[in-house]
């Protein structure tokens, strides 16, 4: 709908310059992004296989859980769940794509709880 006669168009524009830095650090960020998880990744695959089994990936989190060599922080019944969350394909074994894609979506997660705390200051 075109503006009223009489009144300015008050829609800030952003030049083509703007635009394309500010896609540019979208894309620098996405990078980060994914050398972090793909970092994160090879760490987690203790064998070398290209995926990570259940085993791995349970230690893992028990691992970041904090929990001690004697007890799990988080139980099997529970791990079962999130795992089968993450391995889409129900093979029994996580991708490198699977592992990414799930990781990326709770990055973000993590990201817009940061905007939304800025908000409040």
């Amino acid at each position: 709908m075109p503006p009223k006669k009489g009144k300015k168009n008050r829609s800030k524009k952003m030049g083509k310059g703007k635009i394309k830095a500010a896609l540019q650090s979208l894309l620098e960020g996405e990078e980060d992004m994914k050398k972090a998880i793909n970092g994160a990744f090879e760490e987690l695959d203790t064998d070398g296989s290209g995926f990570l089994e259940k085993d791995e990936l349970f230690e893992a989190l028990n691992e970041v859980l904090g929990a001690d060599d004697d007890e799990k922080a988080l139980s099997e019944k529970q791990f079962d769940k999130f795992f089968d969350k993450v391995d889409k394909d129900g093979d029994g074994k996580v991708s490198k794509d699977e592992f990414f894609k799930r990781t990326r979506g709770l990055f973000k997660k993590m990201h817009e709880g940061d905007d939304s705390d800025d908000e409040d200051d």
